[in-house]
């Protein structure tokens, strides 16, 4: 243990003193709230305009009471003239609503009357409000139907053989962090920045400064030596994701999510069991990019590598975005998935299970020991001078 804390204590001071190093490993906890927060304040923004649409409309004297009607649900209008299509593909406008001049005529002799909506089905950032408009020509289709059934002493039940009604248990909180679901994330990439200059210089670096030799010729057990480097480059690590973390929460907490209904609280309490349950992944992490900085002939070689290695967390957060699935009790004892299920139902007020938090404690431990010891096993090669 006295060679373990020994080396410990020397990459610790080695990496301190380098305040660009330290820069480096710091800067991402420092710049993710300011993210968070301008990613929540651009949300807002999004969401007031859709409640503000304003609809573009071609031949708005031709259906007044349908302009009226959906006047009363909060849309805006505005005159258009020229071609929607063109306009449309010009993106000089967003959409763009067309009522033909027989549409009093056909709603009058009771026929279907028919309005195009022009828009652009490739652009993402106009399909929420497309099927505002869409949903809302449908309701009015749906109350004028009723309105004709009922002038012919028809009750509109007799078309409503099946209605779906949505009950939505969620809370306000786990709504936000649905919204917010990047903040796990973040935190995981977090310990790969922190923790990566320590665990590239302590392999990679040693190995192009020639020091690595001087090193190994001590009459020090090689797995010492390799659980001094990995310990400190777990704590850079661990400090990033705490910083990360405490950082992000502070700026959430202080963002306007009440402005689009959403409430994000969260106590002292919680952020200590998300602590305890995220700060063996980065001791995982430190021996993972240890044991590939080993194989690299130059910092610079080894940084190409670990950059690669941030797809892992990447991966399991981008099937939970795109195939949402209810968590197994197996999925806690994948490292990196556990924590992201984990960190994912604490800040969306879910107790997990004592169980939950001790797969993923012990499983993130045991690889990241284990990696670690395999570090060392390399260490023992003369190829690795």
């Amino acid at each position: 243990m006295h060679a373990i804390a020994t080396v410990f204590l020397k990459e610790i001071k080695d990496s301190a003193r380098d305040r660009r190093a330290v820069l480096s490993a710091f800067i991402f906890p420092f710049m993710a709230p300011i993210l968070v927060y301008g990613l929540v304040v651009m949300i807002v923004q999004i969401t007031t305009e859709r409640e503000e649409t304003v609809i573009p409309v071609v031949g708005a004297e031709h259906a007044p009471t349908l302009i009226l009607w959906m006047e009363e649900q909060g849309i805006k209008f505005s005159e258009f003239s020229g071609d929607p299509a063109q306009a449309v593909r010009d993106k000089t406008e967003k959409f763009v609503l067309v009522i033909p001049e027989s549409f009093s005529e056909r709603l009058g002799s009771i026929r279907s009357a028919m309005v195009e909506i022009y828009h652009d089905g490739s652009r993402q950032d106009t399909l929420a409000e497309y099927r505002l408009i869409d949903t809302l020509v449908r309701k009015y289709n749906s109350e004028i139907a009723s309105l004709r059934l009922i002038a012919r002493g028809v009750s509109p039940e007799v078309m409503r053989v099946v209605v779906s009604q949505g009950v939505d248990v969620a809370s306000k909180q786990q709504l936000a962090v649905a919204a917010l679901s990047f903040l796990p994330l973040y935190v995981l990439l977090a310990a790969f920045v922190s923790g990566m200059g320590v665990a590239v210089d302590t392999t990679a670096g040693e190995r192009e400064r020639k020091t690595l030799e001087a090193l190994l010729v001590n009459p020090v057990v090689r797995h010492e030596i390799v659980f001094g480097k990995w310990l400190a480059a777990g704590v850079f690590s661990s400090l990033g994701m705490v910083m990360t973390l405490s950082f992000c929460v502070t700026a959430l907490m202080y963002a306007p999510l009440d402005q689009i209904g959403l409430k994000f609280d969260i106590s002292t309490k919680e952020i200590v069991l998300i602590s305890i349950a995220i700060l063996p992944t980065a001791f995982l992490i430190a021996s993972l990019q240890m044991l590939v900085g080993i194989f690299a002939q130059s910092f610079k070689d080894a940084q190409s590598y670990i950059g690669l290695l941030t797809m892992i967390p990447i991966a399991p957060y981008f099937v939970m975005m795109v195939n949402p699935f209810a968590p197994q009790d197996w999925m806690y004892v994948i490292p990196m998935l556990s924590q992201l299920l984990l960190m994912t139902d604490i800040l969306g007020m879910k107790q997990p299970e004592a169980l939950a938090y001790a797969y993923a404690f012990f499983s993130s431990l045991f690889l990241g020991a284990l990696l670690a010891l395999t570090t060392a096993r390399f260490f023992e090669r003369e190829s690795i001078i």
